[in-house]
């Protein structure tokens, strides 16, 4: 889906749920869906400021779950504590890394698990919708750097 169709859509979404649409909205929509990151409503709202420094935490926080409630966002929280959101459009289904130390999140699909996945469903007569597959560890970054997953030590794996 082209920019300019992402925004359209959005924008009558919002008309239809009365909320107004202002050029604040257009530059939180704008910097989410530009963007290949896993973000936090904070990051997001970081990277709006540095264009507009008059919108609030509370409009990107708004704005975003309008987002996922039309499915222009998926939310995930990956161990943060804080909400993790990215743009569901034009992404092919994927899984995740997330770095226990560093927290950066690598996105990865791998044909194997996801036929697996659908095999298990499949053979206990579950009928899959969709699912969410995410990994927990150490990223090869900080492994370099001497780094272990928080309440491990050096020698401890495969857990």
């Amino acid at each position: 889906m082209k920019h300019a169709e992402v925004i359209r859509r959005v924008r009558a979404e919002a008309r239809d749920r009365g909320v107004r649409w202002t050029n604040q909205r257009q530059i939180i929509v704008d910097a989410f869906i530009t963007s290949d990151d896993h973000l936090t409503v904070e990051e997001l709202h970081r990277r709006v400021r540095e264009i507009d420094r008059t919108v609030s935490a509370a409009t990107v926080y708004r704005t975003v779950n309008m987002l996922v409630d039309i499915g222009v966002a998926h939310k995930g929280n990956f161990g943060s504590g804080s909400a993790s959101f990215e743009c569901a459009l034009n992404k092919d289904h994927h899984d995740h890394l997330v770095c226990l130390t560093c927290g950066s999140i690598r996105e990865f699909h791998h044909d194997r698990i996801e036929s697996l996945q659908e095999e298990i469903a499949q053979s206990n007569g579950f009928a899959l919708h969709h699912h969410r597959m995410e990994l927990y560890g150490v990223c090869a970054a900080c492994q370099k750097k001497g780094a272990t997953a928080p309440g491990t030590t050096p020698a401890a794996s495969g857990t």
